[in-house]
């Protein structure tokens, strides 16, 4: 089988010559063409496109009357819900308007920016992979998919303005004039077929599906057939370049599973009437599988330490596509292992689900939007627990049967404890991952904590998502964003296990494990330790002693902890609207509006209430925007008489949201509370944790 190279040089007959002209209803298809009436074949052909009842597509907007397009049931099959945020029909429609009346380019993403590209398209996006690397980020890259079509077509199934079709017509020819494909790297290993105009394989797959959702539009349907027979034409001219990749060598990562996998699967499936697509179902099933078996562990956990990641990317933009085109028609796509893993994936998804509307920014990348995420669980498996969570946020169920209010897997990597899933819960996830090995977006985040009472975001990682988009590669920030500081972790002797330029270039870290020893759930609460030995010369242990009412004690032990004459610190960066009052030396008031949180330590510190200025201008650019960092210092006393000594530290976060009061005798209550993260009765310390009830009798 040839292979063509070049877009610009495909003839309209060679897409017609690889269509299977004998496939049911292209009768009138193959009658035009041997007549040699291109016009009238394209026509036949668009016809047959318009009418056909299978495969089926995520969705089906062919019809008339015109109707608008449901975006934000399920905004994982439209490409632009790349970094949602709130409605993607709202975003979409004002993008949409942009482009149309505007000629400027909205990054997908809210707030992620605007690109002009000129009234006449005379400054289009440019970006050399061998020139440009590392200057900048690549918004060619997120172009070149094809999410401005996307745009276009929710326009105008909203509003039924001509005026779109105008202007979907002059961006598709400025688009297919301006970005033509071109192979460069024809070899079945190729990460990208093409070094200017940047076009990895990766980016062309994805463009490949916005094609055809086009077909799925009335768009193609109602513009000029030469321009719509063009959309045809690349899907085949894209489409057949996968068929390199038969006989590639399998490498585990995302990229591969959706190169060599999805988007093969999927062209397979939706394109039965081109015959040598055919033959990448059975292939991209292999590889789909083999992936999943390799990159998703039996708890459900993803290699990739990153909620983003492993739901957003992983399942929401690449499996669940597959997942559900196999379901809808009827394919042979995942084994029974491979099945078993992802349905755990959401069941951890729904167990570590957080009051707010997005999950924790643990890894690279903000963390998602939670009721899409939890949409895929329900649509892909029919998942009993996303179900049920999605209902219980959406005040449809009052409790969860499905998804217990404890997780905790250091498989998986995530510890999580909450009083409930209602959207004042108390609620806290810990980082704590086994066997995370090499991959491209977790971080040096060993025991990390997010911590939410009366479900106020208090203590989170605030700038990572800032911090992955616009950081540049090889800059120090990056190295600062990857490594621990920017963390809620321990600095041991005050300094992270390597300097951060060590983490500066390229992408990803070898994160060592962070073991759990000891999980304890019951009614009242939970308590869960864990440690990590990256440091080599001393262990971090971490507790955590969780009241469902009251919040939480964290305890830090470092065990030789008293090596050098230096501090610990114990950081927490707080979210960004919370404010700080200083009680005394040992405790502080944290507000968030009404909300209300005291922090108390078991012993003298070095208190430091501080901005990292950074991150200014080039993260953050109004330092007023900067969150707030506490760092407790501690440290113990040198005794020579002992050769393994440990030092520790205990603070409390203790929701005090409408039974604050100056009153409260700070050292009375450190006297009673701090005892229990020692307990060797770790089931009476949560009974007894649950049971203080902080503003009643601990009084001065």
């Amino acid at each position: 089988m040839q292979i063509p190279i070049d877009e610009r040089a495909i003839a309209d007959n060679q897409v017609f010559q690889a269509l299977d002209l004998n496939y049911p209803g292209l009768e009138q298809v193959k009658s035009h063409f041997e007549k040699g009436d291109l016009a009238r074949a394209k026509r036949c052909l668009l016809q047959y496109f318009e009418t056909r009842n299978q495969p089926h597509y995520f969705f089906d907007y062919r019809s008339l009357p015109l109707t608008p397009i449901e975006t934000d049931e399920n905004p994982y099959v439209f490409q632009s819900s790349l970094g949602l945020t709130g409605s993607l029909k709202e975003f979409c429609l004002y993008a949409g308007e942009k482009m149309a009346e505007d000629h400027i380019y909205v990054i997908p993403g809210k707030g992620r920016g605007e690109i002009p590209l000129g009234k006449d398209f005379e400054t289009p996006l440019h970006f050399s992979f061998l020139k440009d690397k590392g200057k900048k980020f690549n918004n060619l890259n997120l172009f070149v998919r094809g999410t401005v079509f996307e745009y276009l077509y929710v326009l105008y199934h909203e509003t039924g303005n001509r005026d779109v079709l105008s202007a979907f017509e002059d961006f598709l020819r400025f688009f297919l004039n301006t970005y033509p494909l071109v192979i460069c790297n024809t070899d079945p290993d190729a990460a990208r077929f093409q070094f200017e105009d940047d076009r990895d394989v990766m980016s062309a797959g994805f463009l490949t599906l916005s094609y055809t959702g086009l077909l799925y539009t009335r768009i193609p349907y109602e513009i000029d057939p030469d321009l719509a027979f063009e959309i045809i034409k690349r899907i085949w001219f894209i489409g057949i370049q996968y068929r390199r990749f038969d006989k590639d060598s399998y490498r585990p990562y995302n990229h591969h599973m959706w190169e060599r996998g999805l988007v093969p699967f999927m062209l397979g499936t939706m394109f039965p009437e081109f015959p040598d697509f055919a033959p990448m179902k059975d292939i991209g099933a292999k590889v789909i599988c083999q992936h999943v078996k390799d990159d998703f562990n039996e708890a459900g956990g993803y290699n990739e330490h990153s909620i983003a990641y492993w739901s957003g990317a992983a399942l929401g933009e690449m499996l669940y596509r597959g997942i559900y085109l196999a379901r809808v028609n009827h394919e042979a796509l995942l084994d029974a292992e491979s099945e078993k893993r992802l349905t755990a994936s959401f069941q951890i998804l729904a167990q570590i689900a957080p009051p707010q509307e997005r999950y924790p920014s643990l890894g690279d990348n903000q963390g998602p939007e939670i009721s899409p995420i939890l949409m895929l669980g329900v649509k892909a498996f029919h998942h009993p627990a996303c179900r049920e969570v999605l209902d219980i946020r959406a005040g449809r169920l009052q409790t969860v049967q499905a998804a217990p209010l404890d997780y905790c897997s250091d498989q998986a990597g995530f510890v999580c404890g909450k009083s409930g899933y209602s959207p004042d819960a108390n609620y806290f996830l810990m980082s704590a991952k086994n066997n995370c090995g090499y991959t491209g977006h977790n971080h040096m985040d060993m025991l990390s904590l997010f911590i939410t009472l009366h479900g106020a975001s208090i203590v989170e990682e605030p700038d990572s998502g800032l911090l992955y988009h616009k950081v540049r590669l090889g800059s120090p920030l990056r190295g600062y964003m990857y490594n621990m500081g920017s963390h809620n972790t321990i600095l041991a002797f005050g300094n992270p296990i390597a300097p951060d330029a060590m983490y500066a270039d390229s992408w990803g870290v070898y994160r060592p494990d962070s073991p759990v020893s000891a999980f304890i759930s019951r009614p009242e609460g939970m308590f869960v330790e864990a440690f990590h030995q990256a440091y080599t010369f001393c262990r971090h242990n971490r507790s955590v002693l969780f009241s469902r009412k009251n919040g939480l004690i964290v305890r830090d032990s470092i065990d030789r902890g008293n090596r050098f004459p230096a501090d610990h610190i114990q950081r927490w960066h707080l979210a960004k609207n919370v404010t700080v009052k200083e009680l005394g030396e040992r405790a502080l008031l944290l507000s968030a509006g009404k909300v209300q949180v005291l922090c108390i330590w078991n012993r003298s510190v070095s208190l430091r209430i501080w901005k990292n200025t950074i991150l200014c201008p080039e993260i953050i650019p109004d330092p007023n925007n900067l969150s707030t960092v506490i760092d407790l210092s501690f440290r113990g006393e040198k005794d020579e008489t002992l050769d393994y000594e440990s030092t520790a530290l205990s603070t409390a976060f203790l929701d005090v949201t409408g039974r604050w009061t100056e009153s409260l005798d700070l050292g009375e209550l450190e006297r009673r509370l701090f005892p229990l993260a020692e307990s060797s009765d770790i089931e009476k310390a949560i009974r007894d944790f649950d049971r203080i009830a902080i503003t009643n009798n601990i009084v001065k």
